[in-house]
């Protein structure tokens, strides 16, 4: 042992490294945000600063980090010659006031309302104590002492004023106090929002490392956070009824991470940041039917969607759920995409979704008409939309606007093997039908014990617009359910029944200018003593009653 101490003391004083490692040299920055990656729900933040490195143990500080900071996801990248030693963060609180300044006058103004309440609260106790007061003295005289009429009036006069004007008092005091709780609590809900968002807690990062040689060089970070995320949003538009839809992805990108995002390059991806280093592993490929084909018909109908069905999964374990967000579980190709984003963009902490813009396609559609006279006057232009599957589309909303129009909202859903897209895009008024009752083929005779009933109806369309349009015109037949009641088919005009559902379907091409005229005829045979109950179809709407 003992000849092995002058060796350790001589490499001690012979390695310069060693030596200078007994100087910790501590370095401290704050660096922006430079770029971020934006996930479905939570993203990266990447920042770089500059280092001046000494020879030895260095400690680099890195403040200011998003309180939402997930700290096993820290990476540090800073590349010469040197040995990064450890990586580890911590917490540090700052003044909120000094973050957001509504928030050092919403706290005066709490203190104030506190204050005057208080104040409230004394005065009704000094005049809760006169009324009490005045209840306990309300005999005048003593025992034994005439007290004259005169005298009884002017006291009951007293007291009775008194006790009023107390109660009065009392009553104004009450009704002030209520009003100033009800500011009160609302001024609490502010400040309270306003903690919130700007959360005083600040993560840092501290590097211990160490340098062969003073230099310098660049630090490298990234960190996962949660408390951000976008979702997609489309607008599809259609100016005529033969071109190109145009359609603009666009993303909806909220950030409540506890820092302002300044001047950032984003990225917004649909891949999963919690996969990490895993390899991946594939599960059983299984086929089925699909379910029906992507449509966006009717325009406003929204699709179904599962709550948050992801809760307990490994994602939010690592990122987490955002309290402030609703949450959907929405259908991503396998293979994450990723849209850079060619602008830098200012999205504030304040978890309120900022539109930003992905880009922009054209996209091939064929045209054509579908009409219902029975239920609607109307015609309405369907647009099927074809190579959209190229875009690594998410599900989402669409708006949807024809004509410079706005035909209302729908929803895109990605699912399925279909790589058609059926859209909507409302009334076209340049074609017209009608469907008329003919009288004097509509009959009802008795055949027997039977009522036989038959309703002829005259369906007309035509086509008031500048192109030529394919139209299909669609109407329907009853369906028995009973033995007892029979259903004939007369003049269909050549329409293409479906026996099993009842529809009837005409197809026409009508060129500018033209129209078609259809026949359809049926009659209902029932017992006479008996009548169907969706003999006559009506519909139920609401009006005044007087």
């Amino acid at each position: 042992a003992m000849s092995y101490r002058p060796h350790l003391l001589f490499l001690a004083l012979g390695s310069p490294a060693l030596l200078n490692a007994q100087r910790d040299h501590r370095t401290t920055i704050e660096p922006d945000i430079a770029h971020i990656t934006v996930y479905l729900n939570g993203g990266e933040v990447r920042t770089s600063a500059e280092l001046d490195l000494v020879a030895g143990r260095n400690t680099v500080v890195v403040k200011g980090l998003s309180p939402r900071l997930h700290p096993q996801s820290v990476q540090a990248t800073i590349k010469g010659d040197l040995q990064i030693l450890s990586v580890s963060s911590a917490s540090n609180f700052l003044d909120a006031a000094k973050l957001h300044p509504r928030i050092g006058e919403l706290r005066d103004s709490v203190e104030l309302l506190q204050g005057r309440i208080a104040d409230l609260e004394d005065r009704m106790a000094a005049s809760q104590a006169e009324k009490d007061m005045l209840a306990r003295n309300h005999h005048i005289g003593g025992d034994g002492v005439v007290v004259s009429a005169e005298q009884l009036a002017k006291a009951a006069d007293f007291f009775r004023e008194r006790t009023l004007a107390v109660n009065r008092a009392i009553s104004k005091l009450q009704q002030e106090q209520r009003r100033m709780e009800e500011q009160l609590a609302r001024t609490e809900q502010q400040l309270a929002e306003l903690n919130y968002r700007h959360d005083p807690e600040r993560k840092e990062v501290t590097i211990v490392l160490m340098a062969e040689r003073a230099q310098r060089t660049r630090l490298d970070l990234r960190y996962l956070v949660a408390n951000t995320g976008w979702a997609p949003i489309y607008d599809l538009a259609a100016k005529d009824n033969h071109g190109p839809i145009t359609l603009r992805y666009k993303a909806q990108v909220y950030n409540n991470t506890g820092l302002d995002w300044k001047d950032v390059r984003l990225v917004l991806s649909t891949a999963d940041p919690t996969l990490g280093a895993r390899k991946p592993e594939m599960e059983r490929w299984e086929l089925n039917y699909a379910p029906a084909r992507h449509s966006l018909i009717p325009p406003l109908q929204k699709d179904k969607r599962m709550e948050d069905a992801a809760r307990g999964s490994n994602r939010e374990q690592v990122i987490g759920n955002d309290p402030t967000q609703h949450y959907t579980t929405i259908a991503v190709s396998e293979v994450g995409a990723e849209f850079a984003i060619p602008r830098p963009y200012d999205i504030p902490s304040d978890a309120k979704p900022y539109l930003v813009d992905i880009s922009e396609h054209a996209l091939e559609a064929t045209y054509s008409y579908m009409a219902v006279p029975k239920l609607d006057r109307d015609a309405f232009l369907l647009a099927r939309v074809t190579g959209w599957q190229k875009l690594n589309l998410v599900d989402g909303k669409a708006n949807v606007h024809y004509a410079d129009s706005y035909v209302g909202e729908s929803f895109i859903s990605t699912t399925g093997a279909d790589d058609t897209l059926d859209l909507s895009l409302g009334r076209d008024r340049n074609v017209q039908l009608e469907r008329k009752l003919k009288e004097e083929m509509t009959t009802t005779r008795l055949i027997g014990s039977d009522r036989k009933e038959t309703s002829t109806y005259e369906i007309t369309v035509r086509n008031n617009g500048t192109a030529a349009v394919w139209i299909d015109v669609m109407d329907q037949v009853p369906v028995s359910q009973d033995s007892d009641i029979k259903v004939s088919v007369h003049e269909l005009s050549g329409a293409r029944l479906n026996a099993e559902e009842g529809s009837v379907t005409w197809k026409a091409s009508l060129p500018p200018g033209g129209s078609a005229k259809y026949t359809l005829s049926y009659s209902i045979q029932y017992p006479k003593n008996k009548r169907p109950a969706a003999a006559r179809r009506m519909r139920t709407i609401s009006a005044p009653s007087f």
